[in-house]
């Protein structure tokens, strides 16, 4: 277990919705987790803090995470996209073997996109390079559905319900997180496999994946 993670979520928030599957079933294989976090929100960050603690506190394992936040503004990050690229990459130890976590190219968000395009840039440096979905994806297509457990989802779903969508940094504020209809994995997994109906899932797409001996997926 030599190995990093890196995670990039464009806000205080994108982990706790799109991420926890893939932590859950795959942590052991990394010596380290970090979570980079492009920007900032004074509201939301305490919350996220806390919400890694515990998840740190329910893996139980010598794996370490990292919260790494970048600190920029979430409305200019395609104006500020050079110097995020320069934050998370000097923040990267290259000499380590790294598998990347991020947001997907047909996500609608443009603070996502950047986040994309940035940790792209990687690809060929590393090992697996997978992106998870988010609701203003346009057109995902999953191809790595990662089960949850009822304790997981009850886990997800209180670690999300501590935010408040009024005090986010979106122009309109209205919406929400998540609540007990927002099933979107059980529906692509029904879609794509028939044979699997369990009741919770988080999704993901697999764009590059190298095992170099360990086990797969």
């Amino acid at each position: 277990m030599s190995k990093d993670l890196h995670v990039l979520c464009a806000h205080l928030d994108d982990f706790e919705i799109s991420c926890n599957g893939y932590i859950f079933k795959h942590h052991k294989q990394y010596e380290n987790i970090y979570i980079h976090v492009a920007t900032n929100n004074n509201h939301k960050e305490p919350i996220t803090v806390e919400n890694l603690e515990n998840l740190y506190n329910i893996l139980k394992e010598e794996t370490k995470i990292h919260y790494k936040q970048h600190d920029f503004h979430s409305t200019r990050l395609r104006n500020e996209m050079d110097d995020l690229k320069d934050s998370i990459y000097t923040s990267i130890d290259f000499k380590r073997n790294f598998d990347i976590l991020s947001h997907d190219s047909n996500d609608l968000h443009t603070d996502h996109q950047v986040c994309y395009e940035i940790m792209a840039g990687l690809l060929k440096l590393s090992d697996r390079f997978v992106t998870y979905y988010s609701p203003s994806s346009l057109n995902f297509e999953p191809n790595y559905f990662i089960e949850l457990t009822e304790e997981q989802w009850n886990f997800k779903n209180e670690t999300i319900q501590k935010y408040d969508i009024e005090k986010d940094q979106s122009y309109t504020k209205v919406g929400y997180y998540l609540n007990e209809h927002w099933n979107i994995g059980m529906a692509y997994v029904m879609e794509n496999c028939a044979k699997y109906k369990s009741e919770y899932y988080d999704i993901y797409k697999i764009k590059k994946w190298t095992t170099n001996g360990e086990d797969g997926i």
